[in-house]
C-alpha cells in the first residue's frame, strides 16, 4: 500500500504505529460483527494500484496492491480473519506473512506489469505488512462497531468523533474532536473512522442526556467543501471530503450493510418468485451468491454457527426443463445448504467413509454449483443429484430435496440433503443397475 496522500505537517509519520497497548485495547474482544465483515471479504481481487477499489467495492473485495497471486493474496486474507477474531496476534501474522511471501519469492522489492503494460516496481517488508494489517483490522473493527451503534441509535442516539488527543493527531482531524451529531446524520456517511491511513479516531455513541448536558460538544461540523482529486491510475477526476484520504470518505459501515441489505432482498425475491422467473437471475446473482456464501461459510466451518442456512444459489433454466420433464416441478429456483452437512451425522460419516468434501471445496461450492458436470435422478428416493467438478476420479455430488419446508420463517425451498464425494467408478455401477438415470451430462 502507498505513503499516505496529501499529508499534513506536523503529522505523524505514516508508519509510525500504535504503541503495543494502544493496540491491544483496541483490538481485544472483537465484536461479532467484526468477524463477519472480515469473513465476508472472502473475495480477492489482483490489482496493480489500491485505487483499482474503490468504497463499497473495499467492503466486499480484498487486495493489497500489486501482488498478483490469488492464492498468496487469499492466504493473508485468511490470516486477517482470523486477526479479527482473535486468534491470531499481529505479530504472528506478521510472522506468517512474511514467511509466506519470502518462500513465494515476494519478499524485498519485486517488478510487476500491469495490465496497461507498464512495470512498476513493489516491496514487501516491516513496514508494509504492519500498514496492510492495521487498516483491514480497523476497518473490520469499524464496520462491527457501525452495526451496534445502529441496533443501540434508540438509548444512544449521538454519536462524538474522539481524536487520540496526542501529539501524534494529524491536524486535519483534530479540528473534528468532539462533533456529535445524530448518528443517522449525513455526515458520517464520509466521516465515520477510520479516515485514513493510520486513523486511530473512533465514533463513540452516546445519550441524549449527556449529550445535552455537556458544554465541549461541536454540534455543527466545520464547513470544509470538497476538494477534486485525480485517480492517479485512471486519470478519472473525483470529489472527495476535505481532510480525508482518497478511498476513506465512506462509511464502512454502512457499505457493509448496504451488501447485506442487497443480498437479503435478492433472496426474498428469489424466493416468492416461481421457479421459472428465478431460474432466469442465475447469472445475476452469482456475485451475491459468493459474497452471501463467504459470509456463511467461515463461520459453519469454524463451529459458530449452526442454524442459518447458507445460499447455494439457484436452478438453472436447462436443469428446471429437464427436472420438469422427469415429473419434477419445484416451486421456487432457490437452493439452500444447512449447517448440519457440515458438522451434523451425516458430515461425520462422511468423514468415517472417507468421502467428505474437503474444506476448499465447502468454501467453493457456489462456483462448482454452477459449472455441474451432470444432473441425475436417483431413482430409489426420486431425488435429484447433481455432480460437480472433481478430481481423481471423485467428483462431489448433492441430493436435493425439492420443496423442502424450512422451519422460521417457514417457507418452501429446495435444500441440499446430502453432500458427498462420488467415485465415476461407483456411479457407473448404479447406472448400469438402473438406481440412477441421467438426465443430462457425464462424468
Amino acid at each position: 500500500m502507498p505513503a499516505r496522500i496529501a499529508a499534513d505537517p506536523g503529522d505523524a509519520p505514516l508508519n509510525a504505529p500504535a504503541t503495543p497497548g494502544e493496540f491491544a485495547r483496541a483490538f481485544r474482544l472483537p465484536p461479532e460483527e467484526a468477524v463477519r465483515y472480515m469473513a465476508a471479504r472472502d473475495a480477492v481481487r489482483i490489482t496493480y494500484d489500491w485505487h483499482e477499489l474503490w468504497h463499497d467495492e473495499h467492503a466486499r473485495a480484498f487486495t493489497v496492491s500489486r501482488l498478483a497471486r490469488a492464492d498468496l493474496l487469499a492466504a493473508l486474507r485468511d490470516g486477517l480473519e482470523k486477526s479479527v477474531a482473535g486468534d491470531l496476534s499481529r505479530r504472528d501474522w506478521t510472522r506468517d506473512a512474511r514467511q509466506l511471501l519470502a518462500d513465494a519469492g515476494w519478499w524485498g522489492e519485486n517488478e510487476v506489469t500491469g495490465p496497461d503494460g507498464v512495470a512498476r516496481k513493489t516491496r514487501f517488508d516491516p513496514a508494509r505488512l504492519k500498514l496492510i494489517f492495521d487498516v483491514n483490522t480497523r476497518m473490520a473493527w469499524a464496520a462491527g462497531r457501525w452495526e451496534r451503534i445502529q441496533a443501540a441509535k434508540d438509548s444512544h442516539p449521538y454519536l462524538r468523533y474522539v481524536t487520540r488527543a496526542d501529539e501524534r493527531v494529524r491536524q486535519s482531524h483534530r479540528v473534528w474532536h468532539n462533533v456529535t451529531l445524530p448518528v443517522d446524520d449525513p455526515w458520517w456517511r464520509t466521516h465515520y473512522p477510520p479516515c485514513g491511513w493510520r486513523c486511530r479516531c473512533r465514533a463513540v455513541p452516546m445519550r441524549a442526556k449527556e449529550y445535552e448536558a455537556r458544554s465541549d460538544l461541536k454540534h455543527t461540523p466545520p464547513a470544509e467543501p470538497p476538494v477534486e482529486w485525480t485517480n492517479p491510475r485512471t486519470g478519472e477526476v473525483k470529489t472527495i471530503p476535505a481532510r480525508i484520504d482518497p478511498g476513506f470518505g465512506y462509511n464502512v459501515g454502512e457499505a457493509a450493510m448496504r451488501w447485506r441489505g442487497l443480498i437479503d432482498a435478492a433472496r426474498d425475491k428469489l424466493a416468492g418468485y416461481a421457479a421459472e422467473l428465478g431460474a432466469r437471475l442465475v447469472d445475476d446473482l452469482a456475485p451475491l451468491v459468493e459474497r452471501d456464501w463467504s459470509d456463511w461459510i467461515g463461520p459453519v466451518l469454524a463451529g459458530q454457527e449452526r442454524n442459518r442456512l447458507g445460499w447455494l444459489g439457484a436452478i438453472t433454466a436447462r436443469d428446471l426443463a429437464h427436472l420438469e420433464a422427469a415429473g419434477i416441478s419445484p416451486q421456487t429456483a432457490e437452493v439452500m445448504v444447512g449447517p448440519g452437512l457440515i458438522h451434523g451425522p451425516k458430515a461425520r460419516r462422511h468423514l468415517d467413509d472417507g468421502n467428505a468434501l474437503a474444506e476448499a471445496q465447502w468454501r467453493s461450492l457456489p462456483a462448482l454449483w454452477r459449472q455441474a458436470v451432470a444432473l441425475v435422478i436417483d431413482m430409489e428416493s426420486g431425488k435429484p443429484l447433481w455432480l460437480l467438478p472433481g478430481a481423481d476420479g471423485r467428483t462431489p455430488q448433492l441430493a436435493v430435496e425439492v420443496d423442502f419446508v424450512t422451519g422460521k420463517p417457514k417457507r418452501a425451498t429446495n435444500a441440499v440433503k446430502s453432500a458427498l464425494l462420488q467415485r465415476a467408478d461407483v456411479l457407473d455401477g448404479k447406472l448400469r443397475g438402473g438406481k440412477i438415470k441421467i438426465l443430462w451430462g457425464g462424468w
